[in-house]
């Protein structure tokens, strides 16, 4: 991957591996791969807020998307218009499960995703997603042929591209984490975290650093007509 400077003056670069949204407040970043932008960490902050201020019990997890090689693409399909059909389909298969399973705990996504490109100039997107703790446990993982988060999603990205799920599954990973992360941390590094009110989310640095990644100014493409950060409003 091949680094793209920051020529975007819009954006503020941040060096600290402190970020502070609020007197009396700091959470720790990750700065190891260059600066961060700090308006997208300020609206990391702001969608992890949003997500806890609706419910009280939060499951936030990692995903990365990639494009498939070797297939035909939507005439869109190097925008950022795929990883909005995804999105909306996969908001969509979650409130049908929801219904299916009779459910009567509502579930918003809330998300902040970051486009980067590839050095092939192909881009890839990384995913932090927020779900309502008491509908969604965990994220689910690649071997279950039921139906979790997951297969949701890679069916959602499959659906956006056009394409068959097999061919789109091998394409969405669930992010663990970089080993310089847990280095940074000094604690392993999770697939999913829990942000409860009850315990004041305690888990909430550690989720925040691995978020942060998605704010570095490193990979990201200026000029282009395509946002480099999406993110759910409200």
């Amino acid at each position: 991957m091949t680094a793209t400077p920051c020529i975007n003056r819009n954006l503020t670069p941040i060096t600290s591996s402190t970020y502070w949204p609020a007197p009396g407040t700091e959470l720790p970043v990750l700065t190891h791969r260059g600066p961060l932008a700090k308006e997208y960490l300020d609206i990391l902050y702001r969608v992890t807020w949003n997500a806890i201020s609706e419910s009280k019990r939060v499951m936030a997890c990692r995903f990365d998307l990639t494009l498939p090689h070797g297939v035909t693409l939507p005439h869109d399909g190097h925008s950022n218009a795929p990883i909005k059909r995804c999105m909306a389909s996969f908001q969509a298969k979650v409130n049908y499960d929801r219904q299916r399973r009779g459910s009567p705990h509502h579930c918003r996504i809330r998300y902040v995703i970051a486009r980067e490109q590839s050095q092939d100039g192909a881009p890839h997107f990384h995913l932090l997603l927020f779900f309502n703790l008491h509908a969604y446990h965990t994220p689910g993982t690649v071997d279950y042929e039921g139906r979790n988060l997951f297969n949701m999603l890679s069916e959602a990205w499959a659906s956006a591209l056009g394409i068959p799920t097999e061919i789109a599954k091998p394409c969405v990973q669930l992010s663990r984490g970089h080993p310089t992360e847990q280095e940074v941390w000094h604690a392993p590094l999770l697939s999913h975290y829990y942000l409860e009110a009850n315990n004041d989310y305690a888990a909430l640095p550690a989720l925040f650093l691995r978020g942060s990644y998605l704010c570095k100014l490193f990979s990201k493409a200026y000029g282009q007509g395509h946002r480099a950060i999406l993110y759910s409003h409200g």
